[in-house]
């Protein structure tokens, strides 16, 4: 029996695993190969029976078949695996099957792709994590764990895990302390609260970055790039409009990951592109004078203080 498991590198090996134990197979009852894999060690292993029946195997793909020079000794490993017996039950992770080998995987047995959840489902999973963990939970929070951790799937679950220990019922403010990730408040979110035309909440996380051990320049330039990207995303939503930006699109056209496209989208709705441009002058601006003899961190805090006080001056659309 073989089956196959592709998608995101955590959660593929997190469903192999339970598929295993779900059928009685703990650590100690399967063998697994990654690095090193060959077809020669296949077939040798999964013709050996255990003192307690059939060979188990779980093999990592992605571990042990990396870059053009894999192509071959992975084809030969999936012809060798065409041969296993029957009566042996071999699990396989294969992270970043292409179509054709999904085709294949499905041809030799069952195949459960497992993507990184993005977009909407991202909360939706981060929702479903905390329930089957049993954790109690006020209705933003697995909003916020998406925001604090992003495509992370290994790094929610381990958060999910710290927090169930706690018996509690937690709020966005608690997770967020005891995520103790400030710098994960990326750029994006000051540019929402500059937005938002909060000059508080935006020196707040300017000043949470910069503690967290952000350089002044770094900041800078993510708040540059992702000002230009949010100025892409208005672009973007006004060839569309009044229609709503399909994300794949998006994602496809601005060249960003998934979720970072999604947040820049959102963003999109609040601007227009001279405000973005107004923006961008201001920052580099203040980059400018931040590397000509100026206080960095001083120019940084300045500039985004005009810049949440000029929305807050703005009329609400």
């Amino acid at each position: 029996m073989i089956v196959s498991f592709s998608g995101d590198p955590f959660l593929a090996r997190r469903a192999a695993k339970r598929f295993l134990a779900q059928r009685g197979l703990g650590p100690q009852s399967y063998v697994e190969h990654g690095e090193g894999l060959d077809a020669q060690t296949i077939s040798m292993q999964a013709s050996q029976s255990g003192l307690f029946g059939p060979a188990a195997l779980l093999l990592d793909f992605g571990e042990a078949f990396r870059g053009q020079a894999a192509v071959k000794p992975r084809n030969e490993a999936m012809a060798a695996l065409k041969e296993v017996g029957g009566e042996s039950m071999v699990v396989v992770i294969d992270p970043d099957a292409t179509p054709a080998r999904k085709k294949s995987w499905r041809a030799l047995g069952d195949h459960t792709e497992v993507p990184t959840p993005r977009y909407e489902a991202l909360t939706r999973w981060v929702k479903a994590e905390l329930d089957a963990a049993q954790v109690r939970y006020a209705a933003d929070v697995p909003a916020a764990l998406a925001d604090i951790f992003g495509e992370e799937p290994a790094a929610i679950v381990a958060e999910v895990a710290k927090l169930s220990v706690l018996d509690e019922e937690f709020d966005v403010d608690r997770v967020r302390r005891l995520a103790n990730r400030p710098a994960s408040r990326d750029a994006f979110d000051m540019i929402d609260a500059i937005a938002a035309g909060d000059p508080p909440r935006a020196m707040a996380i300017t000043r949470q970055l910069l503690e967290a051990g952000e350089a002044p320049q770094r900041v800078f330039g993510a708040l540059v790039w992702q000002f230009m990207l949010v100025g892409k995303a208005v672009a973007l939503a006004a060839r569309f409009a009044p229609r709503r930006v399909p994300q794949q699109q998006a994602a496809a056209a601005l060249k960003a990951k998934p979720f970072v496209v999604q947040k820049a989208l959102r963003l999109a709705d609040g601007l227009s592109q001279s405000e973005v441009e107004q923006a961008l002058d201001e920052l580099l601006a203040a980059d400018v004078r931040a590397k000509t003899g100026g206080d960095p961190q001083w120019a940084l805090e300045a500039a985004v203080l005009r810049l949440a006080s000029l929305w807050a001056r703005t009329p609400a659309r």
